[in-house]
This record gives structure tokens, sequence and C-alpha cells, in this order.
């Protein structure tokens, strides 16, 4: 894929965790890591990330794939949020160091008000190892509900 993340999501290095959009169609797509000691959320007791950290993967990897979809239909990307996981799961101890790692997203629900449900996955050598649903929500007017919520 040829686009930088930075031009499909709003996270900026060094809360960005991972590193590139490897494929995007409607509505699923995949990105990848490879686990780093300057992760900000790298910790040494786990020689790599702390298990809770995929949640917050599979969130960029969604947020990525729908700008992607954006930019792709000639929009901006949008602001997005995780409102929370369901059926969390993880088969390792942690997500370590130097090893490469495969986010995949797809949409499983969507409605009109911007509330979406995603099935997602992390995988490590093809193998699931992570696994959750997540509900997220993009707001229609994004500087409306800022001023609204946060204003």
């Amino acid at each position: 894929m040829g686009h930088d993340l930075a031009e499909l999501i709003k996270h900026e290095p060094p809360m960005r965790l991972i590193d590139k959009l490897c494929s995007a169609e409607q509505g699923k797509g995949q990105c990848c890591l490879t686990v780093t000691s300057d992760n900000l959320f790298y910790s040494e007791q786990h020689k790599g990330l702390p298990v809770h950290v995929g949640i917050e993967l599979m969130a960029q990897t969604i947020a990525a794939v729908a700008g992607y979809q954006s930019k792709t239909d000639g929009g901006e990307i949008k602001l997005g949020f995780l409102l929370g996981s369901r059926k969390y799961q993880c088969d390792i101890d942690s997500f370590k160091l130097g090893e490469r790692y495969d986010i995949f997203v797809e949409e499983l629900h969507v409605e009109s008000s911007g509330l979406s449900v995603f099935e997602c996955d992390i995988r490590h050598n093809d193998k699931v190892v992570a696994q959750a649903r997540l509900n997220v929500y993009q707001p229609p007017d994004e500087t409306a509900f800022i001023e609204e919520n946060y204003g």
C-alpha cells in the first residue's frame, strides 16, 4: 500500500503503535508492526508489549482502514473513538520484542449514527494469538461533537 500512516490516522508518534497498512478494502484491512524497545508501551518485564496493548493495535488498525477508505473516496481522515471491547482473548504472555504481528479487522455492523462493530484478530506467523470485537464511534460532524462534549 502506498499510503503513509501519517496520512491515514490522527495518532502521531509515540502514540502511533502500528508500522504500516498492509491491505485495505471496503470494511476490512490489515496492518502490521514489529515490536521494538522504543515502543511507548514496551516493558522490559514482559520483553515486549503487555497483552492489553493488543486492543489499541486493533483500534489503530480500524482507524487506518477507515482513513484509507476516506482518502480513497476523496475525503479527509476523521476522528474516531474506541467505545469498548468484547471478548478480548489473548493466548500469549506478551507481544515479544523483534517479532512481527499482523492485525486484521473486519466491520460486522455499521449504523448511520457512526457506531460500528469490528471483528479483530492479531496473528503471529499466521496463527491467531489475540481476538476481540471492538465497538467504535465516528461522529458524523467531528467539530460539533468536540465542541458539544469537550468545548
